[in-house]
């Protein structure tokens, strides 16, 4: 089986604070002998990083933009050697498109029923989320990335860059499909979150022409083969990104074992997390705790005035984003974490799988979830952890109290959430699996050709 050549791993911004996974995912894969060029579509929005992201932000090649001169050159260098594959790129973004008219229908229905309203968006957030969610849009958008994507594949062919993989499902994805149709560069795609589920455009053809797809949890490998089909099945593969085991080690006693119980929640400060739900569960809670919220994100100043109208603010604080080292030493001091995800109703933005929750078990700290997408494939109700209904305070409120008043039970599921992470999320062991995919020592699956 021969060694596969330089892979460039194309972002839609690389690196993100809040998307560590990628970050060492990359790491791990270029110890295992994965040589990966980086390449973002653009910049990160802000200069705040995990300390081995900042180290790799030098050497990321952040494409140029659509408007400018290099891209224009290479659009006309390739049409006039290929007129017609060019064109037909074209042409092709738009049957995907349409041919995905009707996709994830059935799940649209389902999300109803589980979705929360978006009151909590701010007019911005809500505008923007119109705007990313409408599948006209969606195709002029993926229409204007058609020339960065000429661009990217005529570099890569330039460099001797055979491959490429994307990470997120959606424009990066695109830009691969595009090289991949006027240069022949074969591709792979991992496939997130939300990437999947907010416009559900194009990703049917994705799937079909990718060498393989690699996703985080088996709620999304189920919805990408239903739209793809049955034949794909066998090329989308699971692969959870895994928790280092050696950082998120477990601590025999929780360190504030004498102060009030202290209930900890991580993640970007964004409705679909659901900060407004465990904000308001703590204050239905007569009894005192403090809360800990790592996270950095657009709905902070909101989430701080929500605490003050609650009556807590005293005893909720907002830590902003933390390196991993010092996210471990405040789980070290939590007694219970908490994550109340929700599945927004206009765009079914959501969690799937969050690596926070299974960081927090890696380190015997007992958790509690809302029961959507795939946590349920890391956490088992009444054994590595609790879970309750999406947006239902009372019911949040309620498992908190609970395991609060009984430590034992909280030792008990913390144990079997450990062992649940150890067994199954171990990032070394996963990455392993994902390193034998890109080295080729397993056989990537078939790809079938699609019809036009």
């Amino acid at each position: 089986m021969n060694r596969p050549g330089r892979i460039a791993f194309l972002f839609p911004a690389f690196p993100v604070l809040h998307q560590t996974f990628v970050l060492w995912e990359v790491l791990a894969l270029r110890q295992r002998g994965v040589d990966i060029a980086l390449y973002s579509i653009k910049r990160p929005s802000t200069n705040t990083q995990q300390p081995e992201g900042a180290a790799l932000e030098k050497e990321v090649h952040y494409l140029p933009s659509a408007l400018s001169l290099a891209v224009w050159r290479a659009n006309l260098a390739t049409f006039l050697e290929s007129p017609r594959r060019y064109l037909d790129a074209y042409r092709k973004v738009v049957l995907g498109w349409w041919q995905d008219r009707h996709a994830g229908s059935e799940w649209k229905n389902r999300r109803i029923s589980e979705a929360a309203p978006d009151r909590e968006q701010t007019v911005y957030e809500f505008w923007q989320g119109r705007f990313n969610r409408s599948p006209f849009l969606y195709l002029l958008k993926s229409l204007w990335l058609v020339p960065s994507a000429v661009y990217f594949g005529r570099h890569l062919r330039g460099q001797g860059i055979d491959r490429v993989h994307a990470h997120w499902a959606s424009y990066s994805t695109t830009m691969a499909l595009v090289a991949h149709w006027v240069f022949d560069i074969p591709f792979s795609f991992t496939a997130h979150a939300y990437d999947i589920y907010l416009v559900p455009r194009l990703l049917a053809v994705k799937v079909r022409e990718a060498r393989f797809v690699v996703t985080c949890a088996r709620v999304n490998a189920a919805f990408l083969t239903g739209l793809a089909g049955a034949a794909v099945a066998d090329r989308v593969i699971v692969n959870y990104h895994g928790v280092s085991l050696e950082r998120f080690r477990p601590v025999a006693e929780r360190a504030n074992a004498a102060d009030i119980p202290t209930v900890v929640t991580c993640g970007r400060l964004e409705p679909y997390k659901g900060h407004h739900i465990l904000l308001r569960a703590c204050a239905a809670l007569s009894r005192p705790l403090r809360c800990v919220v790592v996270g950095e994100g657009p709905q902070r100043r909101r989430l701080e005035d929500l605490a003050r109208e609650l009556g807590i603010a005293e005893r909720v604080e907002f830590t902003g984003p933390v390196p991993q080292a010092r996210l471990a030493e405040i789980y070290a001091g939590a007694d219970l974490f908490v994550l109340a995800s929700v599945v927004l109703e206009r765009s079914g933005k959501r969690d799937v799988i969050p690596n926070v929750l299974a960081e927090a078990m890696a380190m015997r700290l007992p958790v509690v979830a809302s029961d959507i997408s795939g946590v349920s494939e890391l956490v088992t109700d009444g054994i590595s952890g609790r879970l309750v209904p999406p947006n239902d305070v009372a019911a949040l409120a309620g498992a908190i109290g609970e395991l609060l008043d009984d430590p034992e039970r909280r030792r008990r599921l913390a144990r079997a959430g450990a062992m649940q992470v150890a067994a199954v999320f171990d990032r070394e062991k996963n990455i392993e699996e994902l390193a034998d995919l890109f080295l080729g020592r397993v056989a990537a699956p078939q790809r079938r050709a699609s019809p036009d």
